[in-house]
């Protein structure tokens, strides 16, 4: 007789528990996805920012940007292609990947000396999608150098081991004539 207030009771918490659980569940699925992907309207807010913020001593700069989920997380990583006389020489300019992370982004690649266009391909290394960049100029033979994700960057040269020169363009992210945006940054030399 006395089993069955006992039995009664821990049944009447259990479902207590089972109701509670998929809200309390929900709710941090709903957070955990605020962490991994801004807003769209406030991203390229964002990345103007931390451009201004990595890049104090730049002056003045444009950018083109493209956004692509490259390690299928669904969160898209920012693409940026850099463009002012701080960054640049004759064998082009740098591309940026960027990766959210929480409330800011993280810089998964600086690549040197690229030009546009920059495409994704469908082949995946280390999790990531591999993607091309043009490179011309600077000595280098022109062609399209093939980058592929080593587990935590990309190549930081397109020119030189481990990138390869390929025939092989995937989807275009940002164009062979892209358009730029302007960012003022403080002037250089001051």
């Amino acid at each position: 007789m006395r089993l069955l207030p006992i039995t009664l009771a821990l049944l009447t918490l259990a479902a207590c528990t089972e109701v509670a659980a998929p809200e309390a569940e929900a709710t941090m699925t709903a957070a955990e996805a605020d962490t991994v992907s801004p807003a769209p309207a406030d991203a390229e807010e964002d990345i103007r920012r931390y451009l201004l913020q990595t890049y104090p001593e730049a002056g003045a700069m444009r950018y083109a940007l493209a956004w692509h989920d490259l390690d299928d997380d669904g969160a898209e990583e920012a693409i940026v292609y850099l463009a002012a006389p701080y960054f640049c020489g004759t064998g082009g300019c740098p591309t940026l990947v960027l990766t959210p992370a929480g409330p800011m982004w993280r810089e998964v690649a600086n690549i040197s000396v690229s030009r546009t266009p920059v495409t994704v391909l469908d082949s995946v290394t280390n999790g990531c999608q591999d993607i091309t960049v043009a490179v011309s100029g600077g000595g280098a033979e022109g062609g399209t150098a093939l980058l592929r994700f080593d587990g935590e960057s990309y190549p930081s040269n397109p020119t030189v081991a481990p990138a390869e020169m390929t025939d092989e363009t995937g989807t275009e992210l940002i164009a062979e004539m892209p358009e730029f945006v302007e960012l003022e940054g403080e002037p250089s030399g001051s």
